[in-house]
């Protein structure tokens, strides 16, 4: 069986137009105050982690974990059994945006305008990465999983050392929800078990009503 060698730096920039150094994780040491090199951090303050490998053996930058909760039938017995399942974005590249909405009103015989801040809108989370098959064929049982996650009417949670700054704070309950709103899969020519897809999200927060 002949060796295929696939660089995912260079099929990322062709199907998303900018480089990456995700899937090459070799960044230089750094001088810390002491002088001496340190070895690389492997996890962020909320204890995602910072690196990982795929099941081909592939490490990677930045991983980045869904979770949800699926209740399940108990065997032989009346009942359910509600478990937590965790689906790891396959090489995921990861990105985050938000807006703020502000009111701005124009002052009579003066330049500029009156800015009152309204709110900080919701983060807008973009996750780019490769389905790659286990053998040399399209990946349809990895793109049959991804389907399977991103047509799940709920929330879930969402677990990276970048989007665990932004949405595990007090201020919006340590809530690390999202709902999953469009997945985009590119086209990718000359590579038949790699399929690039772009799966973006949102942060969602729960309130609490007050009736009076």
């Amino acid at each position: 069986m002949a060796h295929i060698s696939i660089s995912l730096s260079d099929l990322f920039e062709k199907t998303f137009g900018y480089k990456t150094k995700a899937f090459d994780p070799k960044f230089k040491h750094v001088t810390g105050d002491a002088g001496i090199l340190s070895d690389r951090k492997e996890q962020g303050a909320n204890g995602a982690p910072y690196y990982a490998t795929s099941s081909l053996g592939i490490e990677y930058y930045m991983p980045v974990t869904l979770s949800y909760e699926e209740t399940e039938p108990l065997p032989e017995q009346d009942g359910t059994l509600t478990i937590v399942k965790k689906y790891d974005l396959p090489y995921p590249v990861i990105s985050m945006s938000s807006k703020k909405t502000f009111v701005e009103t124009a002052l009579t015989e003066r330049s500029g305008t009156v800015k009152e801040l309204i709110n900080v809108q919701d983060y807008e989370i973009t996750v780019r990465g490769f389905l790659i098959g286990t053998t040399h064929e399209f990946p349809e049982s990895e793109m049959t999983q991804l389907r399977s996650i991103y047509e799940k009417n709920i929330a879930v949670s969402i677990s990276s050392a970048l989007t665990d700054i932004f949405l595990l704070r007090p201020r919006r309950n340590s809530s690390d929800k999202v709902v999953l709103k469009e997945l985009v899969l590119p086209s990718l020519t000359g590579v038949k078990n790699v399929r690039p897809y772009e799966l973006r999200m949102v942060s969602d927060e729960a309130f609490n009503l007050v009736i009076q």
